[in-house]
């Protein structure tokens, strides 16, 4: 059995940050990682009548941190980036995480998400970001000359 290749699994952030139609970009210029984190909230408690502590989960607050991803002026995902980090300001868009370990149409799951500025230049010329997800919607996805479309699943 082979393990899958990292290039595989594919995330591409709406660059129109939701105003008019989606204009989706791969995202992957000069990052070196990029991985998503659950961050499971859990309610541990004891009660008076125990002696051992229960434990209930809540809900997963996803995020990915994008650190020291280096800067190329003609890449699109750090122009929408900078124009945020000089506003000062968040990002409001849409993400699609994308399986491509197998055929077409892909597994992908669409998320709202918030993007927030960290750092900005220090030595190698980088800047650094968090996504932070939430409204998963299960789907598919075909790609043509390197763009997404989205179709969601139907629920019965």
């Amino acid at each position: 059995m082979a393990q899958a290749l990292r290039e595989k699994y594919a995330h591409f952030i709406d660059i129109n940050k939701g105003v008019g139609t989606a204009s989706y970009k791969r995202e992957g210029v000069g990052v070196e990682a990029l991985s998503i984190t659950y961050n499971p909230n859990i309610d541990t408690f004891k009660t008076i009548l125990s002696s051992e502590a229960d434990s209930v989960f809540k809900n997963y607050d996803i995020q990915s941190s994008v650190s020291g991803k280096r800067i190329y002026s003609d890449d699109d995902i750090y122009t929408m980036l900078n124009t945020a980090r000089k506003e000062a300001k968040p990002i409001e868009t849409t993400l699609l995480e994308i399986d491509m370990t197998g055929t077409s149409p892909y597994p992908t799951v669409k998320y709202d998400v918030l993007i927030v500025m960290d750092e900005f230049l220090g030595e190698d010329a980088t800047i650094s970001y968090n996504i932070y997800y939430k409204n998963p919607v299960e789907g598919t996805s075909t790609i043509a000359g390197g763009t997404p479309s989205f179709t969601p699943s139907t629920s019965l």
